[in-house]
């Protein structure tokens, strides 16, 4: 008979052992400021990039080359990158010997005395493409610098080539930002940056990865440990196999939700200026809405248990933590699966795909709420959801007790899949 006092001892025992620990503390309050800053740092560190560069502009039309100078000097004059990127322009007309000519700003490239070569021909404005020599073709912003000036500037030429009038060139050429207004449930609108939704989606579909990962791990290495002690047949004798993997995993499973609990709290009452200062509150007034926590809840609820049941099951079948990798290895692959999918999802949250990948029992606790974080899934999809996971999880508790009966007073023999089965299959 499963006893439920048995269970609660077990439960309280796992939780304060681990709540009481230093590391669970320094976890609590590094593993958020980790992940913010694994989110936020690159992108402010690059946008915060900035130097001289020089660059060799070769081509046969100095009137455009001019144009290309004065449009990079334009666009070096807003206050975001004001004194950050400085780009010099350096007027080449092309030589009668093109290839020793380029060979030689080759070399200049090499020397670094030039950043790069911005090739420019003379059928540039019939369409003709622009090549950028450099040693680095992955410096995006200097690379997009330069092919919004060279794009800009032969606009402006072909126009004053159709006799265009030089004071309208400016309205012309005018620019037009593309601003993403998300309709919301109640057909209203949000103007949240599209920066802060992708952030914010991604911290916290990345806190579901994590806490399920490392609290599962726990499950595992709790079972491993009393187990290698011999403590577990103490234990046993006082209450089930199947009563200690329940209180083992419903406690460990209370100390992932404490720390959720202490991380909404510091989220309220710490991160709000930062949210500010980032241009990210606006989004996190949505994330940070009712509906959706409680959804990350019982996510982060059915993705610890789905994976919880399975690490026990595996600590209970082996006999160290060397024995048990290979099984750990493929239990860690369910998991990152979904976290390399995420931006599949992102991209088209409603494509069939997406919707397909996101009711996968295992990859729902990442990428359905994912794809409720990007455009809320219709109530019939979430239903089956839930219900495709709660099926799931009553087959995994029924195939990881049986496991876990056999495999925790077992002792000196590493099982092979076929036995780990007949365990299963003799339940």
């Amino acid at each position: 008979m499963f006893r439920l006092d048995k269970v609660r001892t077990v439960m309280r025992r796992e939780y304060l052992s681990r709540v009481r620990t230093r590391a669970f503390w320094i976890s609590t309050l590094l593993v958020p400021a980790a992940m913010i800053a694994f989110a936020v740092l690159p992108s402010l560190i690059m946008s915060r990039q900035g130097g001289t560069f020089t660059v060799a502009l070769l081509t046969p039309d100095e009137a455009l080359a001019a144009e290309v100078k004065t449009e990079l000097a334009r666009r070096s004059e807003g206050p975001a990158d004001a004194g950050l990127m400085n780009i010099r322009v350096e007027w080449i007309a092309p030589a009668l010997d093109s290839e020793r000519q380029r060979a030689e700003l080759r070399s200049r490239v090499l020397a670094k005395e030039l950043t790069g070569v911005l090739v420019l021909p003379a059928g540039v404005l019939d369409g003709e493409p622009v090549e950028y020599l450099s040693t680095n073709v992955t410096a995006f912003r200097l690379i997009g610098r330069l092919d919004g000036a060279v794009e800009r500037a032969v606009l402006r030429a072909r126009l004053r080539l159709s006799a265009v009038p030089e004071e309208r060139l400016d309205q012309l050429t005018r620019t037009v930002k593309l601003e993403p207004v998300r309709v919301t449930q109640e057909a209203g609108e949000s103007r949240e940056a599209v920066g802060s939704s992708l952030i914010l989606s991604y911290v916290l579909t990345f806190l579901i990865y994590v806490t399920v990962m490392i609290y599962g791990f726990y499950v595992m290495r709790g079972v491993l440990e009393e187990k290698s002690s011999r403590i577990v047949e103490v234990i046993v004798a006082n209450l089930s196999p199947t009563e200690l993997m329940a209180g083992k995993i419903v406690g460990v499973g209370a100390v992932g939700l404490t720390q959720y609990l202490i991380w909404a709290v510091l989220a309220m009452n710490l991160a709000a200026p930062g949210l500010f200062s980032l241009g990210l509150a606006e989004g996190a007034s949505r994330f940070l809405s009712p509906t959706l926590m409680v959804f990350f809840v019982l996510f982060f609820v059915f993705g610890y248990f789905l994976f919880a049941t399975l690490y026990a099951a595996v600590g209970a079948a082996f006999n160290s933590e060397e024995e048990a990798q290979q099984m750990q290895t493929v239990l860690s692959m369910f998991l990152t699966i979904p976290f390399a999918l995420m931006f599949v999802i992102l991209n088209d949250p409603d494509a069939p795909l997406s919707v397909v990948l996101s009711l996968v029992p295992f990859f729902s606790p990442m990428l359905f709420f994912l794809r409720m974080t990007v455009a809320f899934p219709p109530t019939w999809q979430i239903v089956l959801c839930f219900a495709l996971m709660s099926l799931s999880l009553l087959a995994m508790v029924r195939v990881s007790a049986a496991i876990y009966r056999v495999g925790i007073l077992m002792y000196g023999k590493k099982p092979t899949l076929k036995e780990i089965a007949r365990w299963v299959g003799s339940s």
